[in-house]
């Protein structure tokens, strides 16, 4: 990891959304070749996978999810020590472990998984991720891959309801 530097947690607006703003040379760095993945460690305990965005004024910043905040107990205008480094593992996310097992598992789903693009493969590991309890994920899990065997790859279409 990079040696780490201090930021402060903001929030934009009413919402929900914390982030961290990125400096220029921090985004020269990390976006060099057109990365938008990173990796960062929050106050030397706490990894996550995270994307660069970009506002329409030009600003960079990483977000930062309410349950990262609260279990480094920091709120708005707290200060977090961070280490951003380009994020170079295979997928660029946190792949819960239930979800490893139901591909590891499931030969078929996991062959129509492997042929899908970077950020569908996120989005539905994020489908995971989303529930807390680890039964809820097995559950998450078997669904997506019987999705992925019935030829439906879209993390939206996944979750939709029938109507």
């Amino acid at each position: 990891m990079k040696m780490a530097r201090a930021y402060t947690i903001q929030k934009f607006g009413t919402g929900y959304m914390h982030y961290i703003e990125l400096g220029s040379e921090d985004v020269q760095r990390l976006t060099a070749d057109g990365n938008k993945r990173v990796v960062c460690k929050m106050n030397n305990k706490l990894e996550i996978h995270a994307a660069i965005m970009k506002t329409k004024e030009g600003m960079y910043y990483v977000m930062i999810a309410a349950k990262y905040l609260k279990q480094l107990n920091l709120t708005i205008n707290s200060k977090v020590t961070v280490a951003i480094e380009i994020d170079k593992t295979a997928l660029q996310f946190n792949v819960p472990e239930e979800f490893a097992e139901v591909m590891a598992t499931d030969s078929k789903a996991k062959e129509v998984f492997d042929h899908l693009t970077a950020g569908n493969k996120r989005g539905l590991i994020a489908l995971v991720n989303m529930v807390k309890s680890s039964d809820k994920k097995i559950e998450r899990a078997l669904l997506i891959a019987e999705k992925l065997k019935a030829g439906i790859t879209s993390p939206q279409k996944i979750m939709a309801r029938k109507p």
